[in-house]
C-alpha cells in the first residue's frame, strides 16, 4: 500500500502498483512498519530497544541427547540470553540469541555475523557455547517497539497486531495479542450495521490498556532476563530460592486468563 484515503462512506486504497482498491473500511494488520499507521497516526519510526536478536534452527538429529528437553530452556546472562526449544514436532531445535547492540538494521531478511556472536557469549556455559557453534549461518534482526497509545482508528479505518501495539518478545504476546483483537473487532463489526467508525472506536476502547499493559511488561521482562549484578542476585532470589506464596502463574493471570467473551 501506498496511500489511503477515507471518503466517508468508504475507503480507497492506491497499492505499489498504482492499483486503486476500493472497500468499506480498512484495517491496517501490516505489522512494526505499517504504511497504514505510518499515514493514520503520523507518529516516526518504531522506538529501537538496543537488544538484538540472532535466530537459526538445528535439524534434531544433530543435536546431543542432553540438550532435548521437551520445554523452553533459558540461559540467562548480564545484557544477552539464549533460549532453545523444540519446533515441528521436535524435528528441529529453534535457537535464539538476544544481546545489548547500538547496531541498527531495518528489515528481518538480515544475515548476522557469527563473531559479533561469539564476542558477547564468550564467557557464556560451555554448553551454550557449543551450542552456538555448530551454527555458520544466523538471522538477525533489531528489536523494536512502540510506546503503547491509546487511539489507533480513525473514520474508517484502524489498525491491528503489530501495526497498533508493536511489543517485544519477552512474553511471546505478538501473535496472541493479534488474535485478540481480531476477535473483539469481529465482534464489533458484526453489530455495527455498517458504522464501521463506531466500531472501531469500541474495539480500541475495548483493547488499548490490555495491550498496553503487555507492551510495558515485555519491556520489563527484558530488562530482568538480562539483569546483572545485585539485580541480577534479586531476580535470582525470587524466582528461584523463594517459596511460592500463591498458585503458579496467579501473578501472570490477567494475561493468561484471556480476555472477556
Amino acid at each position: 500500500m501506498v496511500e489511503f484515503s477515507d471518503n466517508g462512506d468508504h475507503v480507497v486504497v492506491v497499492t505499489s502498483d498504482r492499483q486503486r482498491r476500493e472497500g468499506d473500511a480498512l484495517i491496517g494488520a501490516d505489522g512494526l512498519w505499517s504504511k497504514v499507521r505510518a499515514q493514520l497516526l503520523n507518529d516516526g519510526p518504531p522506538r529501537v530497544s538496543g537488544h538484538i536478536a540472532y535466530r537459526a534452527v538445528l535439524p534434531i538429529g544433530e543435536v546431543p541427547e542432553a540438550w532435548r528437553p521437551p520445554s523452553v530452556v533459558l540461559w540467562g546472562g548480564a545484557k544477552h540470553h539464549f533460549v532453545h526449544y523444540p519446533l515441528h514436532r521436535g524435528d528441529i531445535l529453534n535457537l535464539v540469541a538476544v544481546f545489548h547492540s547500538n547496531r541498527y538494521e531495518e528489515g528481518w531478511d538480515t544475515y548476522g555475523d557469527p563473531g559479533e556472536l561469539k564476542q558477547f557469549f564468550a564467557h557464556a556455559h560451555p554448553q551454550v557455547q557449543q551450542m552456538l557453534a555448530k551454527i555458520d549461518a544466523w538471522k538477525m534482526w533489531v528489536l523494536c517497539d512502540r510506546e503503547p497509545v491509546a487511539n489507533w482508528s480513525r473514520g474508517r479505518v484502524t489498525l491491528l497486531g503489530d501495526a497498533a501495539h508493536p511489543m517485544l518478545q519477552y512474553l511471546a504476546q505478538g501473535a496472541a495479542m493479534a488474535m485478540e483483537d481480531a476477535y473483539v473487532l469481529a465482534n464489533e463489526a458484526a453489530v455495527a450495521n455498517g458504522d464501521f467508525a463506531a466500531a472501531f472506536t469500541r474495539y480500541q476502547q475495548q483493547r488499548y490498556k490490555r495491550t498496553g499493559r503487555v507492551q510495558l511488561t515485555a519491556r520489563f521482562f527484558g530488562e530482568i532476563y538480562h539483569a546483572g549484578g545485585a539485580t541480577a542476585d534479586v531476580r535470582n532470589d525470587i524466582f528461584f530460592n523463594q517459596a511460592p506464596t500463591a498458585t503458579p502463574g496467579e501473578s501472570m493471570a490477567w494475561l493468561y486468563d484471556g480476555i472477556a467473551r
